[in-house]
């Protein structure tokens, strides 16, 4: 294993993980049709282009006891590969979700899809308002109702449903009880603005908020269950630091806290590596580890 990645944590490389990560996000693609000031993505080059690549991949991630895979972009419904995908991911044996701005999803595609290949579907949405999203760069203007026609669809349709919501200083103060019960999400994520040096820089001083802004959000919406019961899960900045798996176009593991980043062949990575390689404390703390 890359030696750049030894000694994150302070477990012997022949410990076995004492929790297992059972998630990885494959940032597959970085063509977006959006952009959002905040993002922590926004910089990133590359483009999966092989779906034996892919096979490869799905192969070691089962290897590694990994049981869900997450497709992210970019937006991943640039690609025309993400059907093949999620498709042959399935084959795999792996729950599958697929992460979007949803803005490119349309009554065919979720028949496409549907829940016999695709289990979980996360629609991003940060306000209410409409104007809201569109200044922060999500949208043309109409990106909440049309987040709000989809939820419907992939409801309809038996796909899960994942909202996720990035805090930041134009949305601190929002009350989004109103808006959560009408997606009726089955999870939703609450980020706060986390800056990837290289990345959002340009963002950090108009849209970065403080962890005491975070947390008044954060107890502003403990009241929030959805209608399975569950309660939302909030991810500080320090939270999200170190704690996800994540993949590059290539397949290979790269760890998103800064630009350029190494990459760690997926192929060389054994079990005992995975507490070397993300934060496993950090990945159980911010709810990594749920039913699928």
């Amino acid at each position: 294993m890359d030696s750049t990645v030894q000694g994150r944590n302070q477990l012997s490389i022949d410990d076995e993980p004492r929790i297992q990560v059972k998630s990885a996000n494959w940032h597959f693609t970085s063509k977006c049709n959006y952009h959002c000031t905040f993002c922590c993505t926004q910089k990133n080059q590359g483009e999966l282009t092989s779906l034996q690549t892919a096979a490869d991949v799905f192969h070691h991630l089962r290897r590694l006891g990994i049981q869900k895979i997450n497709f992210v972009g970019g937006e991943p419904f640039c690609s025309p590969l993400i059907f093949d995908l999620v498709k042959l991911a399935k084959e795999h044996g792996l729950t599958t979700s697929i992460t979007t701005n949803g803005s490119l999803v349309t009554a065919e595609i979720i028949d496409r899809l549907s829940p016999s290949y695709l289990d979980w579907m996360g629609l991003s949405v940060d306000s209410a308002s409409e104007d809201v999203e569109k200044a922060l760069g999500r949208g043309y203007g109409h990106h909440v109702s049309n987040v709000v026609h989809i939820s419907n669809l992939i409801r309809n349709a038996g796909i899960r449903l994942k909202v996720n919501t990035t805090v930041t200083q134009m949305t601190a103060s929002e009350d989004m009880h109103q808006l959560i019960a009408t997606l009726s999400p089955d999870r939703w994520k609450i980020f706060q603005f986390l800056h990837v040096k290289g990345q959002n820089d340009h963002a950090v001083e108009s849209l970065s908020i403080p962890d005491h802004t975070f947390e008044a959000f954060k107890e502003r919406h403990m009241d929030v269950r959805l209608h399975n019961g569950l309660a939302p899960v909030f991810e500080s900045a320090d939270t999200m630091i170190d704690s996800y798996l994540m993949l590059a176009p290539s397949g290979n593991i790269c760890q998103n806290t800064h630009i350029p980043a190494p990459e760690i062949p997926l192929p060389s990575v054994k079990l005992h590596d995975l507490p070397h390689i993300l934060n496993i404390e950090k990945y159980s703390a911010r709810g990594g580890i749920y039913e699928y």
